[in-house]
């Protein structure tokens, strides 16, 4: 009677088993992995907007430093950045390997991550370690096609079987019971009847919805729900998988001699060269799945040349000094070329994160009345929510350590006494700077460090001062240039 009050998926309640298709999807969407579904969110919206900057893009994995180390280890490998020029920074990755890479890396990042903090139960490290080798596989197939989207190919592969690795990470009794009910060596199609007499559906089916969620891309759409003429790119997933799955049973298994003969017939290819570059991905594999983070998976890729050593590449050695002046460099260039104040701001708040060592930076700006201060950018670990919380309305002439910056303009290192910060940010060494514009104060960069850390000595304070310089150097040319930059 009333459509406007009905729901098109009902989520269970909580503790309760979810019942079919659509709560399975939200269950695992809301319940289980919302901070992927958010991380996704966030990158596909910037991949979407033609104008976003590669800024933003480094904005989002800042926010997690665990993520920006993985994704500065793996922009370090000799897998994405065969030139291996240094890099040490994200600014500096998305410059080396590309805006999509990245944005790419950081989705699977995200996804392995989520699902090691679910309980990782032997079938979610077999479906990580074959998703891993199919996906290098998938990779190598497009490279030696010379497909020109070979990247893309890579993350749409490791995604494929993104609802088996959710359903077997987060299934409980019933992932239990469908463990139970599958036979030791069983087909594909014997796997997806057992599912549907279980579950009520496939898998396949779960990994198609979630891929809708979370907006996971056209190409993984594609190969999901594939049609009667199937692109090249998508061809090359395909056998990815195939290849993967056959090998995995075996390097002499009469399964794996078939799918290398197919794979040969399909890249015209001698089979023996198709075998030895199979062979070597493998290996890739192993060591790819280790940088991400899932050394368990790695262990279980089939590596033809006996034992592979996982253990992540270290990265490379770079001083805080030496990454300080290599963003100082690149936000010199940014500075005249007239870019954007926002731009700078993250660029600069990488360095105070990456180069300085603090933990969280909020760069927050005047209200036009100029009576409230308001959090405008929050990066690092807890960086977005004490943005949200840096609301505070100022008073002429107090004494509080925020009035006294925006009188003076002058930075300053915080005591244990904050004043009305100490409801808002932590106890960690701290330290604010002004923004400054037109020759007076529009703002304030607050940065801290964790509780127990080294208290901030002159060379980080004054090092931190100068980045906030930059952003109010920043801000000055970029209103000459026509206001592209305004907060």
């Amino acid at each position: 009677m009333f459509p406007e009050l009905s729901f098109d998926e009902v989520p269970p309640l909580p503790g309760a088993t979810p019942e079919g298709l659509s709560e399975w999807v939200a269950h695992i969407r809301d319940q289980e992995m919302p901070a992927f579904g958010s991380t996704v969110d966030g990158i596909r919206a910037i991949m979407g907007d033609d104008s976003a900057s590669a800024g933003r893009l480094a904005a989002v994995i800042l926010k997690d430093p665990a993520m920006t180390t993985k994704v500065l280890r793996l922009a370090n490998s000799a897998y994405f950045n065969s030139a291996r020029q240094g890099v040490g920074t994200i600014s500096r990755a998305i410059v080396v390997l590309g805006f999509d890479v990245v944005a790419d890396l950081a989705i699977g990042i995200a996804l392995v991550d989520g699902l090691l903090t679910g309980g990782v139960r032997k079938r979610v490290e077999a479906e990580l370690s074959h998703c891993f080798f199919a996906a290098a596989l998938a990779r190598g197939i497009a490279r030696m096609r010379g497909d020109g989207r070979a990247e893309e190919v890579f993350i749409a592969a490791l995604l494929t079987r993104v609802g088996e690795m959710a359903f077997w990470c987060f299934g409980g009794v019933k992932a239990e019971l469908l463990a139970d009910q599958l036979p030791p060596e069983c087909t594909p199609e014997q796997e997806a009847s057992t599912q549907t007499a279980v579950l009520g559906f496939r898998l396949r089916q779960l990994s198609v919805q979630l891929a809708r969620e979370w907006r996971l891309g056209n190409l993984l759409h594609a190969v999901l729900e594939p049609t009667a003429r199937p692109t090249a790119l998508e061809t090359s997933i395909t056998h990815g998988h195939q290849v993967a799955r056959a090998v995995m049973g075996g390097w002499d298994s009469p399964p794996a001699k078939a799918a290398l003969t197919a794979l040969a017939r399909y890249v015209d290819r001698p089979e023996k060269d198709v075998r030895d570059t199979v062979s070597a991905l493998a290996d890739e594999a192993a060591r790819l799945a280790s940088e991400y983070g899932a050394s368990a998976a790695a262990r279980g890729i089939p590596a033809s040349s006996g034992v592979v050593e996982t253990v992540a590449e270290p990265l490379p050695t770079v001083s805080p000094a030496e990454r300080q002046l290599a963003i100082l460099r690149e936000l010199t260039a940014l500075i005249m070329s007239g870019g954007r104040f926002s731009d700078a701001v993250y660029l600069a708040s990488e360095g105070i994160l990456q180069g300085v060592g603090f933990a969280r930076v909020v760069v927050a700006l005047l209200a036009p009345n100029r009576h409230q201060l308001v959090g405008k950018y929050g990066l690092g670990a807890g960086g977005e929510t004490l943005r949200k919380a840096f609301v505070l309305t100022l008073e002429s002439g107090g004494k509080d350590p925020v009035d006294t910056l925006v009188n003076t303009a002058q930075p300053q290192r915080l005591t244990a006494s904050r004043g009305r910060l100490a409801g808002i940010v932590g106890k960690g060494p701290a330290a604010m700077a002004p923004i400054m514009g037109n020759g007076r104060v529009i703002g304030l960069v607050y940065a801290e460090r964790d509780g127990g850390a080294a208290a901030i000595d002159d060379e980080a304070f004054f090092a931190f001062v100068h980045f906030v310089q930059q952003m109010s150097m920043a801000l000055v040319t970029a209103s000459r240039a026509g206001g592209a930059a305004a907060p």
